[in-house]
């Protein structure tokens, strides 16, 4: 368990290694720290279902990610579930942990954050 913000995380894991739970929630993309066993998130998603088939590999972000830790073997994956929630109460619960934890690689900007009610397209 890691405790990012205010929410607890499953985790972090090693991307290559990770078995995804059957659940919606979030997901913390994570890099390893200077010193040992600690962890720096890169950036934070949303999905309707982590078990997603190549739920990372599909990401248009991926490669950036991969290229800012060098390998597979050092990105990590943190989950926060949250079974039976709305898109509404995951992009909730994601701008409210952008608020509190400002990770490096999604800067915090109106541009970046919708005005409350609103959904920004994830495309």
């Amino acid at each position: 368990m890691i405790t990012l913000g205010s929410r607890s995380f499953a985790g972090p894991f090693m991307a290559p290694l990770w078995s995804p739970p059957k659940s919606a929630g979030l997901l913390a993309v994570m890099a390893p720290g200077w010193r040992l066993l600690t962890f720096r998130a890169l950036d934070f998603e949303r999905a309707g279902d982590l078990a997603e088939a190549q739920l990372l590999k599909k990401h248009p972000k991926y490669r950036e990610w991969i290229g800012i830790v060098g390998t597979e073997w050092n990105l990590y994956i943190a989950t926060c579930e949250m079974s039976m929630s709305t898109e509404v109460e995951r992009e909730a619960a994601l701008r409210a942990l952008l608020r509190e934890y400002r990770p490096e690689f999604k800067p915090l900007s109106p541009d970046a954050v919708p005005p409350q009610g609103q959904l920004k397209p994830t495309c």
